[in-house]
This record gives C-alpha cells, structure tokens and sequence, in this order.
C-alpha cells in the first residue's frame, strides 16, 4: 500500500493550524506519515480539550514512542504561548499536544520539567490564556499521579483566569449599553474579594477553587452561592445585573433595589444584553433580586423575625427544609394580607378572647395553621383544630429549636417526652433522618446556634410554659375554649400537668 506522505500543498493547506509547520518540521521522513495522521486529527478540533472524554482522544497517539518524541521536541521549542505577543492562533493543537504527552511515559522526566516550566511562567506573567494548562492537570491527575503537585501549583492559573474575566467582560456588556460607564480597575474595587462589601451588593470571592458569590446585608450574609470554575458567564451576568441596576437607583434617586421602577429598567436592558433563556437561568441561579426576593421590611414584623423570614424564603434549599417541618413561609404580600384582615383569627378559633393582643402572623402549615409572634417577641402556634400555645421565647430559640428537632410540632409537643430531660433525650438520643439535614446544618453554623438536647429542652420548656399561658376563651356558646399545643383537648389541663411534674 502507498504511504500516505503528505505533499508540500496539501501540508500549506493545514498551514492555517498553526501546530502543523513546527509538528511536520520536527517528524523525520519515517514519521511524517504518522505525525500528518495526528495533524489532520488536531486541525478536526474545535475546542480545547475539558472533560477526560477529550483527553482520551490523545490516548492513542501517545502509545507512540516516535509520535511523543515528536511532539515533545515540538512543545520544548515551542515553549510560551501565553501572552498575546507571541500566542498561536492554533490553541487547540496545542493544548490537544500537551494532552497528548501528558498521557505518555516517554521521557517522562522531560515531559514534567516541561510542565513545570510552562506552569511557572504562566504564573509569573498572570496568563489569562493558560486556562487548559491548569484543565490538563487537574482532569489527568486523576490517573496519571505525577500531575498532582502541578495542578496544585497550577490552581493559581484558575484564579489569574476567574478575575480577568470579570475585570474585562463585565465593562464589555455594561458599555455596549452605557459607554465608557464602567471599566476593568472598577469592577474589580467593588465586586472582587472585596473586604467591605457595600450592603446590599453582589460580591464575588475568588481563589484557586471557585468562585464564592455573597450578598451581605449589616454584617450579615443574605444569600451565598458557591460556583465552580467554569461558571464565568454566570457570575459575570450576577454582576453585570448589578450595576444596570446600582445605575438606575441612582438615576432615579431610589434607595431600595427591589423597586419596580428600577427592575423594570433593569430587565429591559438586560433583554438587550442576553437571550431570554440566558436571562431565565441565571435569574434562577440569582434569584435574590429580579425574581422574587424578599424583604418584608413592609410589614409590622419584629426586624429579627424579617430577617429569618428573608433568609429563608431566598433560600430554595433552606425554604424546602423547613416546608419539610410543615412550617410554609410566604412572600411579603401574604404578611401584610394577614396584617391587612384580621378575619383570620375568628375562622380559626371562632368568636373568643385571646390572653395576648399583639398576635403578627408569619408562616403557616400544611393544614392551614398559623404560627405567630405575640407582643413581639414570643412564638406561637394556632391550629385548625382549636390549639393554640406558646413554642419559643423568641425567634432565636424557635429557629432554633426547628433547625435541630428537624420535624413536626406534633413529634415533640407531648407531655410524655417532655416530663423530663432524660425522656427528652432519650427520644432524640438518635438525630431525625432527614433530606435537609445539609441545609440544616448549615443553618445552624451561620447564626451560632446550639446542637445541645439539653439546651433545645431548656428552650422548648421555657417557651411552653410562659404565662399567662396563650389561650383562647370563648365568647360564644357555641365555641369551646382552646387547648394546647401539647395534644390534648381538655382545656390547659395537659400543660398545668406538665408544669407540676417539672416542679
């Protein structure tokens, strides 16, 4: 059969890939059928590789001695190209040539001092073009362990690649729009691993794993999402989105960035910058401002019962978890509808009198009973069924009390587990099987709460027992009184029980 040498013509016809010249001039004429099959393979690419499915692709080749000697000798003369003076058109030969070698035992001593010398440099000059370097290490580390200690060096390359991104690509959608509006030393003063964050606003941190995007509010973190490397786009939109709208509060001299004036502003001009699908995923992603975040800073709540209340319905994660302990939170509208018609109180516990007047509604469960803040401080509960009673001295203790008990009122709302501590710690020694306990946890770390039985005893105790006790007397004859919390419905006398044994 012929050999398949390629001719000068047809050699100047791949010319365009800019691996082609230095990988043929470095083939002797044994190798130069070989190394034309591995070229035209290289110029079929168009993308550099990211998954080990790309990788893999070099696999075959690098079973070739002579191929690796090849290529490797190329690579060696080749040395940098990072930086946009001297940087090849052909990334994707390049990169795939590099995968290609990493596969290979071959002189494998010059292939790691190679290594290492193309990572130091990308480091030394903060490439933001040695992106698949640090790829290459990181996916074939994985079966190929001498790759390791180069990855972890490697690492910086990622956050090189993370902040020039944002730093240039964010004023490059902005200013299509504004022009000249915003600019690269900005966006990084005021959204890059900020150490004040103004409230309010998005920031980002970043380091050598990812991307860790933060909205604070008063010290306090209102919405944290972490992102691999990768997600560039994304975060770049979170942030893009964040000046349209910081712009249009200040032209319109509005304080508050949920106002409809300013969203509507702000969607129109990112439906000039991004498809609508664009726009709807990371919306979904980001969703603490254009869609759907809440405040409830409108409504007569207590500031630390808004504050839980915001927290957790921005949080899909946590807002599930506690739907999971039938405790439902709602938007700030069904607050203040609540607040706005009373007529609530009367069709769950009838015509009656209540031993508190101060009673604020702020979440409910699955059969349509309310819990409540009474004298703006205490927790409450009324149900459906003509209970009602006390949980929590306050919203710390009842968040929690829910965090760590991870179920229903009902499940420890007994007077048989709550007889004693031992009874109480017996019946929870084992911690409740839960799909949230993720979130939970993670709940508990960020406001300091405690794990201890002991003390969720104390707190649940101290909330049930309150006097005046939260009762409904009723008015009517047609009515009876309410009972408690504790499951049974004769009158208080459950709860008056549960206090002597404590005694």
């Amino acid at each position: 059969m012929k050999k398949n040498t390629p001719s000068a013509d047809e050699i100047k016809n791949y010319s365009h890939k800019k691996m082609t010249l230095p990988l043929m001039e470095h083939a002797s004429e044994e190798m130069k059928e070989p190394v034309w099959k591995l070229v035209k393979k290289l110029a079929s690419y168009a993308r550099v590789p990211g998954a080990m499915s790309d990788f893999k692709k070099m696999a075959v080749f690098a079973e070739d001695d002579a191929i690796v000697d090849v290529v490797l000798d190329t690579l060696q003369d080749m040395k940098y190209p990072f930086k946009n003076t001297d940087f090849i058109p052909d990334i994707m030969g390049y990169y795939y040539s590099i995968a290609l070698i990493s596969q290979s035992m071959h002189r494998r001593e010059e292939t790691i001092k190679l290594f290492n010398e193309l990572v130091d440099y990308a480091i030394s000059i903060k490439s933001n073009s040695a992106l698949p370097l640090a790829r290459n290490m990181d996916v074939l580390s994985k079966e190929y362990p001498d790759l390791s200690d180069l990855f972890e060096k490697a690492k910086t390359i990622y956050r090189f690649d993370a902040i020039d991104s944002i730093k240039e690509r964010v004023p490059i959608q902005v200013n299509k729009l504004y022009h000249d509006y915003t600019n690269a030393d900005k966006i990084e003063a005021e959204y890059i691993n900020v150490e004040n964050p103004e409230d309010g606003k998005v920031f980002v941190e970043v380091d050598e794993n990812g991307y860790v995007v933060r909205i604070v509010e008063k010290g306090k973190n209102i919405y944290t999402k972490i992102f691999k490397h990768y997600s560039y786009d994304m975060i770049n939109y979170a942030i893009v989105r964040d000046v349209l709208l910081r712009k249009h509060m200040e032209e319109m001299r509005i304080n508050d960035i949920a106002d409809a004036r300013v969203v509507e502003a702000t969607r129109t001009d990112l439906k000039k910058l991004y498809s609508d699908i664009e726009i709807s995923v990371n919306n979904k992603e980001f969703a603490y401002i254009l869609d759907g975040h809440e405040k409830f800073n409108n409504t007569d709540l207590p500031k630390d019962v808004q504050d839980f209340l915001e927290e957790i319905y921005n949080d899909e994660d946590l807002k599930d978890a506690f739907f999971d302990c039938d405790i439902e939170i709602y938007d700030e509208a069904w607050v203040k509808d609540l607040e706005e018609d009373d007529s609530w109180f009367e069709d769950l516990m009838g015509s009656g009198e209540s031993s508190y007047k101060n009673i604020k509604p702020f979440a409910r469960d699955g059969l349509g009973g309310l819990w409540v803040v009474l004298d703006d401080e205490m927790i409450g509960y009324i149900g459906t069924e003509g209970e009602c009673g006390i949980l929590a001295r306050n919203i710390n203790e009842f968040m929690n009390i829910v965090a760590v008990q991870r179920g229903y009122i009902d499940d420890f709302c007994n007077a048989d587990i709550l007889k004693s501590v031992d009874a109480f710690i017996e019946e929870y020694e084992e911690p409740r099987d839960s799909d949230y306990n993720r979130e939970f946890n993670r709940f508990i770390k960020k406001h300091g709460f405690t794990k201890d039985l002991k003390k969720i005893y104390e707190y649940i105790i101290k909330g049930v027992t309150i006097k005046p006790f939260f009762q409904v007397v009723a008015t009517d004859d047609e009515y009876e009184d309410s009972y408690s919390i504790l499951g049974s419905d004769d009158g208080q006398e459950a709860l008056k029980s549960l206090i002597e044994m404590l005694e």
